[in-house]
């Protein structure tokens, strides 16, 4: 398998946007829908973290504003 062979059966807009971007519309969803998977497992353990007195107050909302506001 090429590098290319994800182009096949693509055409006119959606043929372009793949090459340009290296991805089709299909990837880029799964992309995103693991990266949500790994904020929302962050947010849990963060969540875990305070629940267990491991972290202050002030460290859980410094880590949450890095969480959400960094991606």
């Amino acid at each position: 398998m090429s590098e290319w062979d994800f182009l096949w059966g693509l055409s006119g807009e959606d043929l372009e946007n793949a090459i340009s971007s290296g991805g089709t519309d299909d990837d880029w969803a799964y992309v995103e829908e693991q990266e949500r998977k790994k904020r929302k497992m962050e947010w849990e353990n963060l969540k875990s973290l305070r629940d267990k007195g491991i972290i202050s107050r002030e460290e859980f909302k410094k880590r949450k504003t890095y969480l959400f506001l960094n991606r």
